[in-house]
Parts: structure tokens; C-alpha cells; sequence
């Protein structure tokens, strides 16, 4: 699974050490390689701090917000801040387990 997003520092809660504006307020692009309840992993350009407070934004889905547990080498891994509801994700384009028919 690939799903393209964007990632962006909560507005007030910025970590020391941190660059914003090479992020930008809107964040930057991220690819999404796994994502659950909990929380989610991807390729991201940027390193984070440990512990940073993330906006998450995908199609279908909205703004999920997140706590950074690992980023580095391209790679980040977070924990949702309140558990998403599988309908929520479900609504995230390219991941919903339940299809409807191509036609009616």
C-alpha cells in the first residue's frame, strides 16, 4: 500500500531544534506504507525529534494527529494521538476493505 499525504508540525507545539519553515505551515508531502489504528509509517524527508507532534493529512480521512516515535533515513514512524476508528480509515482512498460494485 502507497498513499501520498502531507505531514506539518501542530501550530504551537514545535519542538526545539526544529526548522518550521523548510516544512512550511501546510508540511510537506509524505508516502504512507502502513497505517492502523495506532498509528502509521512512511518515507518522509525530513527528521523530526522524538516525541514532535504531527499533522497527518490524508484523502478521505482529514487531519490525524500524531506523535513521532522514529524518524530518520528517510523514514518516519508515529502513534495517533487518540486511536482512529477503522470506519475513519476506511475512508481513506486505496485503503477501504469494503468495495462497493463498479456499477449499480
Amino acid at each position: 500500500m502507497r498513499i501520498s499525504g502531507r505531514l506539518a508540525f501542530e501550530p504551537d507545539l514545535l519542538a526545539g531544534g526544529v526548522n518550521r519553515s523548510s516544512m512550511g505551515y501546510h508540511g510537506c508531502n509524505i508516502i504512507v506504507h502502513s497505517i492502523s489504528e495506532s498509528g502509521f509509517s512512511g518515507d518522509f524527508s525530513h527528521a523530526l525529534p522524538l516525541g514532535a507532534l504531527v499533522r497527518l493529512r490524508l484523502p478521505g480521512a482529514g487531519v490525524l494527529v500524531a506523535r513521532v516515535g522514529h524518524s530518520g533515513d528517510g523514514r518516519i514512524e508515529a502513534s495517533f494521538v487518540n486511536p482512529v476508528p477503522p470506519s475513519r480509515l476506511g475512508k481513506t482512498l486505496g485503503i477501504s476493505s469494503h468495495r462497493e460494485p463498479a456499477y449499480a
